[in-house]
Parts: C-alpha cells; sequence; structure tokens
C-alpha cells in the first residue's frame, strides 16, 4: 500500500488560492524531485536496487558525476544502469520500493497546491527528468493524471536498452515533450526548482519556483516568478555537493 502525504489547505500560498477555476482542458505542470519533495526518488530507487543486489552499483559514482557536470546527460546515463531488466521485473521493484519506502520529506506547500489545484478542474501532470516507471505509484497517491518522464526504450524482447525512448524529458527536453503531448492545450501553471524546469515553466500562464538555489532564485526573480524559499534546515542533494 503506497501511503499518500498528508494534505493540510492551510498551506496552501495565496498565489494558488487566487487561480480562478480551470478552463476546460488546462493543464498544470508540477516538477518531481526537488518540487514535491526534497530528495531524489530516482537515486534513492537506485541505491535501494544496488543494495538488494538487483542492478550493479559498479557506475554509480560514475553517474553522479556526470549528472553533477552536465544534469541531461545524467538523467539519460541512469537509464543505462538497468539495461537488460524487464518492465515487468522494474515494475515489481518499484511497486516493492514505494511500499517500503514512499514516506518521502514532502513539500507542504506544493502538495497542498496540487490538492487546491486539481479541485478547481485543472489536469495535473507530473513532469521529471526521472524515469517514468519510477513515479508511477503517484498516480495512486496524489491527484496525478499523466507522469511525464525519461522514457525507457525496450528492445524486441521486451528488455531496458539502456538508452531513452522518444524526447529526452531533462531540461530543454521537458518543454519539448510537454509541448507535444499538451497538443495545443492551455497550460496555465507550473513549479519547479532549478535549471532543468526553467524552460517547462517558461511555457505556463504562470510559473513558481520551489527551494531553488541562489542561481535559480535569481532567474526566477528577473521572470517575475514568485518564489518559496528554502527552509533554515533544508539539506542538498549529496550529486550537488561533489
Amino acid at each position: 500500500m503506497f501511503t499518500p502525504p498528508s494534505h493540510d489547505p492551510s498551506r496552501c500560498p495565496a498565489l494558488i488560492r487566487a487561480i480562478p477555476a480551470a478552463e476546460q482542458g488546462a493543464i498544470c505542470l508540477f516538477d518531481a524531485d526537488g518540487t514535491l519533495w526534497v530528495d531524489d526518488v530516482a537515486d534513492d530507487f537506485t541505491q535501494w536496487m544496488i543494495a538488494e543486489g538487483h542492478i550493479s552499483g559498479a557506475r554509480w559514482l560514475e553517474y553522479m558525476h556526470i549528472y553533477k557536470d552536465d544534469a541531461p546527460a545524467g538523467c539519460r546515463f541512469l537509464l543505462s544502469l538497468y539495461t537488460g531488466m524487464s518492465q515487468a521485473a522494474l515494475a515489481a521493484h518499484v511497486a516493492a520500493f514505494w511500499s517500503q519506502h514512499a514516506a518521502r520529506r514532502w513539500v507542504d506547500e506544493v502538495i497542498a497546491a496540487m490538492h487546491d489545484l486539481a479541485a478547481k478542474g485543472y489536469t495535473i501532470w507530473v513532469v521529471t527528468g526521472s524515469p517514468t516507471d519510477f513515479m508511477l505509484p503517484l498516480l495512486e497517491i496524489l491527484p496525478v493524471a499523466e507522469i511525464v518522464g525519461m522514457d525507457f526504450e525496450f528492445d524486441e524482447a521486451g528488455r531496458i536498452t539502456g538508452r531513452h525512448a522518444g524526447i529526452s524529458c531533462a531540461g530543454q527536453g521537458k518543454a519539448e515533450k510537454v509541448a507535444v503531448l499538451a497538443d495545443g492545450a492551455p497550460i496555465a501553471f507550473a513549479c519547479g526548482n532549478g535549471d532543468l524546469d526553467g524552460p517547462m515553466m517558461s511555457l505556463a500562464d504562470q510559473a513558481w519556483a520551489v527551494y531553488p538555489n541562489p542561481k535559480f532564485a535569481a532567474y526566477a526573480q528577473a521572470q517575475g516568478w514568485p518564489i518559496l524559499p528554502r527552509p533554515a534546515d533544508f539539506i542538498e542533494e549529496a550529486k550537488f555537493l561533489l
């Protein structure tokens, strides 16, 4: 059983409460890692997979360094750690992980915002540079209609090739993939926490920067986007500190 985060409507920011009811088909976009929660599901899941012996950890540090230097390349590289695994086996591992480790460090204001917007009739998409398959349990625990992420490519035998399929959903690719899938539907709102989200956020009528680092905070301020600042006890992800 996946445990949903607690939902406190009083934590919903005024800027979200002020957004009117949805026009037909309007979409709201939420980044995942660093926005819905202040940790990284893709990294946590992969480290769990390594610890459980389901995949090799030989290239974990290589991934960490690649991500720090080129985050979109790092998102794509992570897929290669799963080469040869079937989609059914991956789904079983994802379900086991979320049933045991779904207690994320959720950002209460963002969860409240998502519920508020969903109640107003907006279609909620989670848009992430992490593999789509890793995030599918969110469809069960949050008012999310679509996970838009990095899609695994599968070979004719149904095994992961280690490459991505379709548009690489990181950085500019997030915006490109959303634009294709939205197919002209209005994008009313988007929120994210960093450079990888900026292009996606620019598609929206209204954007919100959540826990940005100083560089992205300055960028968001220049765009006129409201900012939810990092709390005093914020802990940066390890891969950004290498």
